[in-house]
């Protein structure tokens, strides 16, 4: 299932954006958004491109290509229009000259995009309708291929497009408090461990989801610094915080639903595998699902990887989730205020995550679209870390609820009755 999510976060967040296309692709496609970027001043761009192993019959050939450039109002006026006439609501139109080299030279365009209306979103589209090259080099040879890079950052150096600028102060805040709190929920686990002589595994499993948010949180703070360089940042650090968010998600989702059903409560063996093993892999394609159609479907003009039919799609499957978790955990059995109490406030907690993703998509189609990145990626980032911050409070302290009636937390002839 993870192979799946390895191999659609090849698209790392970066602002400068590299793309190859074959000639047979070429042949196929006419005009290709290449990258986006947003500023309340002006815009520099670097556009770099170059044949990878051209024919030796065509040496010092020059070919032109040309790159629109749109507003974000001018884009969607083009976008009812035919791909090939689209040119005309262009706000700026720039034309390169490449040289067919056995060396692979490479060919640089700079220039800057000056302030526009509506926030300064500009739009870089690479335009192919004329096909100057595939009708130049028409071969299916798979090893000719044109490389383009587009490079968008502001006049002060700043990388960040405007919908994600303050993200890195985010994850910054997000990495320092969940470090501390695993550091502290470590402790009291420890401390647990050695009163009791043995584990809690449901408040090992939250310190789990605990400990792999900070992990997360941490290659990607390292990840968005470099980011804030070179427009790039580490790829291999991009793709490797996403993965442990997938499986961070998925642990809590499957933690969620565990508690709903009673476990360490009501029992501790997994008696019935066959319908836990079924539930697990369902959610575990669910998360995949979530994060495999965001990257599959979005491109480069999209704000974030939930815009269009993918994010309701995704919608649909956390409040699906969220009913069945509600009516799990309202099955169980009221036997006394610490229980009722308990499951109650599971129930917040568990209602909060299942619900923010679908709350805050609703939330964002109510407002501009370049602030639509921060309330679904920033919002869920921040409810998901008070998540683990409720979620580990619910199982800590002396007088919480779950102390007084976790299995653990009874003798071992009071367990007889339970387990």
């Amino acid at each position: 299932m993870f192979i799946i999510v390895l191999i659609v976060l090849a698209f790392t967040q970066a602002k400068q954006i590299t793309q190859t296309f074959t000639i047979k692709q070429l042949q196929k496609q006419q005009y290709i958004p290449i990258n986006r970027f947003g500023s309340k001043g002006i815009v520099n761009y670097k556009i770099q491109s170059r044949i990878i192993k051209p024919p030796k019959d065509y040496e010092n050939r020059q070919l032109d290509i040309a790159f629109d450039f749109f507003q974000q109002d001018s884009w969607q006026l083009a976008l009812k229009r035919d791909e090939c006439s689209r040119q005309q609501e262009a706000n700026k139109v720039v034309h390169q000259s490449i040289q067919a080299s056995q060396d692979q030279k490479i060919s640089i365009n700079e220039g800057q995009l000056s302030f526009g209306k509506y926030h300064n979103v500009w739009i870089a589209v690479f335009n192919n309708c004329q096909h100057n090259i595939d009708k130049v080099i028409k071969l299916n040879n798979k090893n000719t291929k044109l490389e383009i890079t587009i490079w968008f950052y502001e006049e002060g150096g700043q990388e960040f497009s405007l919908e994600e600028q303050g993200l890195l102060n985010v994850v910054g805040i997000l990495t320092f408090v969940t470090i501390i709190g695993f550091i502290y929920n470590y402790r009291i686990f420890k401390s647990e461990v050695k009163k009791h002589g043995e584990w809690d595994y449901a408040y090992l499993f939250v310190l789990v989801v605990i400990g792999l948010e900070a992990i997360q949180n941490l290659i990607n703070f390292i990840h968005l610094i470099v980011y804030n360089f070179n427009g790039k940042g580490i790829g291999a650090f991009s793709t490797i915080s996403e993965i442990i968010q997938i499986v961070d998600n998925y642990l809590l989702m499957v933690l969620l639903i565990l508690l709903a059903w009673g476990w360490s409560i009501e029992f501790m063996n997994m008696e019935d595998w066959d319908i836990y093993g079924s539930l697990a892999f369902l959610i575990a394609f669910a998360q995949a699902l979530i994060v495999g159609l965001g990257r599959l479907v979005s491109n480069q003009t999209d704000y974030h990887i939930y815009e269009g039919w993918v994010g309701y799609i995704i919608s649909v499957i956390y409040i699906t989730l969220a009913i069945y978790f509600y009516y799990s955990v309202t099955q169980r059995k009221k036997k006394g205020d610490s229980i009722d109490n308990f499951y109650f406030q599971l129930k917040i907690y568990g209602m909060l995550f299942f619900l923010a993703f679908p709350t805050f998509l609703f939330i964002s189609k109510l407002v501009d679209p370049y602030k639509s990145y921060k309330i679904i990626i920033m919002g869920n980032m921040l409810i998901r870390m008070l998540n683990m911050v409720l979620m580990a409070r619910l199982f800590t302290g002396k007088s919480s609820d779950y102390q007084k009636i976790c299995i653990k937390g009874k003798s071992f002839l009071d367990r007889g009755k339970f387990l």
